[in-house]
């Protein structure tokens, strides 16, 4: 009996994971061992681009995308300040509401809105990117606007 029949069996006889054990349904199941960073090295873009291409042909990916981003971002994930004093929350509160209307860079959405598209994104491609820092005048009304990018751009 060698060390992985004896292992086998142990597993069998304790219990273990179902996916471990070697029964006839998954006999001639062989899982790769390569890394998942590998796995999307290899094949990324080729998923992602076939997840874009199905987001704009097909309506129950839409359908799914739109749900998860829906059930993520809902009306989008909104702060609650626990200073105590009223005079400054309300000044805090004011501020905030005035950057969300001009905190995406390229002006197609509020804050809000920039929440849905990185919930979006994430479904499709697996990541997104913001990048923040300050903005000149020329890009945006408030100094700290931030650009969302999507992943492969």
């Amino acid at each position: 009996m060698t060390a992985m029949n004896w292992r086998q069996r142990l597993g069998a006889f304790i219990g273990g994971f179902d996916a471990g054990q070697h029964h006839r349904r998954l006999r001639g199941f062989r899982a790769t061992r390569a890394h998942v960073n590998a796995l999307i090295a290899a094949s990324g873009p080729d998923i992602t681009a076939r997840a874009r291409w199905l987001v704009r042909n097909n309506g129950y990916a839409v359908n799914a995308v739109e749900s998860w981003a829906a059930n993520t971002a809902g009306d989008g994930i909104k702060p609650i300040s626990k200073i105590a004093d009223p005079a400054r929350k309300e000044e805090l509160q004011r501020l905030w509401l005035a950057w969300t209307d001009e905190a995406d860079a390229e002006g197609l959405t509020d804050f809000y809105g920039l929440q849905r598209r990185a919930a979006r994104e994430l479904f499709i491609a697996g990541e997104v990117f913001f990048r923040t820092g300050s903005c000149p005048p020329t890009v945006s009304a408030t100094p700290f606007a931030t650009p969302c990018w999507p992943a492969g751009w």
